[in-house]
Order: structure tokens, then C-alpha cells, then sequence
């Protein structure tokens, strides 16, 4: 009787050892991305998704805030093309007469395009200066983007 006890005894130490680690692996790591089919699994931990879910649902004391578009509107998008053959190093937007050189971008590789965000102007009109990899400057004054929404930096 006591052997047989005894052996219950390891049996459940080893069943619930071998239990317990594999469940808390796998509500703590994330699933391997270079396993095949990982790119269709999604990883949340609980813990964040909890809090995202919190977050989403509004308090019943606090009213519910409209959304602003006045941060949409004193904004410009801007699309900046770097055709030249060399790289941007250093791209200033600021509005037309402005003798402050507003840094709006730090790089950009040839033949890439990024967007950009600016203060929008009453005349919208904006100097642009650019300098490159090649020791090369630009310079465009009095370009109107709210039009075009596009800087085309060629050779």
C-alpha cells in the first residue's frame, strides 16, 4: 500500500510538472515568426489586450469627447520625391520670407519618397531648401503646396 502511494505521489509530481511549464509558455511568449503559418497567427497578451479594451470603453461619468479636425486642417500633407541620383540630407519647409530654416526631414535615399506634414499658411506659398549627399544645395521660394502637395527634387 505504501509503494502504491508513494508512485500516486510521482505520478502527479510528474504530471503536474510537465503541465505547468508548457502553460505558462504559452500564455507569455509570443508564437515563433519564422515558423511556417506565423505570419496568419496574431499575438496579444492578455494583459494588453485587457488594458486596450479598458482604454476603448468610455467611463459612464466621463462624457464622450468629439473628435477634433482642427489639427486635420493646420496641417499639409506633403509628398517629397528625391529623383536625384544622390541622397537628401537635410530638407527645410517654411513658410515663403521666413528666415528661419525649419528642419522637416533628416534623409532621404534616392529615388524614395516620404510624406511629410507642415504648418499650413494663410497664402500657403513655402520656401524650400534642400541639401545632398553630393555637397549639392536647392533652393525653391514661394512654392504654393496646398495645390500640388508635392516636392519633385531633380537634377
Amino acid at each position: 500500500m505504501r509503494t502504491m502511494r508513494r508512485g500516486a505521489w510521482v505520478a502527479a509530481a510528474l504530471l503536474a510538472a510537465s503541465l505547468i511549464p508548457s502553460a505558462w509558455a504559452q500564455s507569455t511568449s509570443p508564437p515563433d515568426p519564422l515558423a511556417p503559418g506565423a505570419a496568419t497567427e496574431s499575438y496579444k497578451p492578455a494583459k494588453a489586450s485587457a488594458e486596450k479594451a479598458e482604454a476603448e470603453t468610455p467611463s459612464k461619468s466621463e462624457p464622450k469627447k468629439a473628435k477634433s479636425h482642427h489639427h486635420a486642417a493646420a496641417t499639409l500633407a506633403v509628398t517629397v520625391h528625391n529623383d536625384r541620383m544622390v541622397g537628401l540630407m537635410q530638407l527645410s519647409v517654411v513658410p515663403a520670407g521666413d528666415p528661419d530654416h525649419k528642419k522637416v526631414l533628416d534623409a532621404l535615399a534616392f529615388g524614395r519618397k516620404t510624406v511629410i506634414h507642415i504648418k499650413r499658411t494663410k497664402e500657403c506659398l513655402y520656401d524650400i531648401r534642400g541639401h545632398f549627399a553630393d555637397e549639392a544645395d536647392t533652393e525653391q521660394l514661394g512654392v504654393e503646396l496646398c495645390k500640388d502637395k508635392t516636392i519633385n527634387l531633380t537634377d
